[in-house]
């Protein structure tokens, strides 16, 4: 595969960067807002800022509502990276607008807890907390509890499935309803996703370094959110890593895509693989020339956008309610 010339371009740019491997948790923080000087202008939305009652603490969210469309409406709750430690839902508001403008849709954002201050669980118990608030809260929210959606790139790709899998069994152990039309999660869609710590796949080893992300990085940022010392058993724990899952046969219809030069594509072109063993429908998209992260990179790569029209053409299919392609297409 050969990268795209936009992501050559971008890599060259930021080849004296420091790395996350060699950062402290403040410098990584400060390094991950980057992504901001990579994204286009917002789309203007109406926007609610609030905080909703967590585990272990209040949560800020944000609640964006589509343009001129009369509710109630499908609802995704997004889930942001990167690491477990940095990034906020400054870094993600771009993306999750587009989304709310390309769907029609209610899009929730939620700044969970984050490692090393919170490390795992809390992280993973926020963002399942935040998906059962929204489904209790349907009706304030106009949205429609039977119809809700969960988005996740890179780590909040890990928490997206991680949550879902948890809400699922619930759903579909002795004493759930089990009923389709209450499924907790209607669709899943999972951007590069991190989805096991134990961290051997072949792209791993095969982009190591010099990508955007290297595999170093994986072990910073999976040291942080695990603690240190975490145990094997630990790290093939399926909230964890969501690939060493028993079972994935009780998903709801998945979007699983991967850029082609990271070290996360394979775990997550596995997991898709399961997915499909296991009889779930599963749309599975590598973009070959990209890098990890690019879902928030519109400014400077085209195939931002591909994702971001892609990811949402998946929530019309799955949620219904399908209207046309969004304001602007890829350029």
């Amino acid at each position: 595969m050969t990268l795209h010339p936009q992501a050559a371009t971008h890599l060259r740019a930021s080849a004296g960067a420091q790395t996350i491997a060699g950062s402290t948790v403040p410098e990584a923080r400060l390094a991950t807002l980057g992504y901001l000087a990579l994204q286009r202008e917002s789309v203007d939305l109406p926007v609610q800022h609030r905080f909703i009652p967590g585990p272990t603490a209040d949560l800020p969210i944000r609640i964006i509502r589509p343009d001129g469309e009369p509710g109630p409406h499908p609802a995704i709750v997004v889930l942001h990276g990167s690491g477990w430690v940095a990034c906020n839902l400054d870094v993600v508001d771009e993306p999750a607008r587009r989304l709310a403008a390309d769907t029609g849709f209610t899009v929730i954002t939620v700044n969970y807890q984050k490692a090393p201050e919170h490390p795992f669980p809390v992280p993973l118990d926020d963002c399942i907390a935040t998906i059962e608030w929204v489904r209790e809260h349907a009706a304030e929210l106009g949205v429609e509890a039977d119809r809700i959606g969960v988005v996740g790139d890179s780590a909040g790709g890990n928490l997206a499935a991680a949550a879902t899998a948890v809400l699922t069994d619930r759903w579909s152990a002795p004493g759930g309803t089990g009923s389709v039309a209450e499924r907790p999660v209607a669709a899943l869609a999972l951007l590069y996703p991190a989805l096991d710590a134990v961290a051997d796949s072949g792209s791993y080893r095969e982009f190591a370094e010099g990508h955007g992300l290297d595999a170093a990085d994986m072990a910073w940022f999976w040291g942080h959110y695990l603690g240190p010392g975490a145990d094997d058993e630990l790290r093939r724990d399926p909230r964890v890593s969501p690939l060493r899952a028993p079972s994935l046969a009780a998903l709801p219809p998945t979007y699983v895509a991967t850029a082609g030069h990271d070290v996360l594509r394979d775990e997550g072109e596995a997991y898709a693989d399961r997915l499909r063993a296991a009889a779930v429908p599963v749309t599975a998209q590598r973009f070959p020339g990209m890098i990890h992260g690019f879902w928030w990179m519109d400014a400077v790569l085209d195939e931002a956008r591909t994702l971001q029209l892609a990811v949402a053409g998946f929530f019309r299919t799955q949620l219904g309610d399908a209207r046309v392609e969004g304001r602007d297409e890829p350029r």
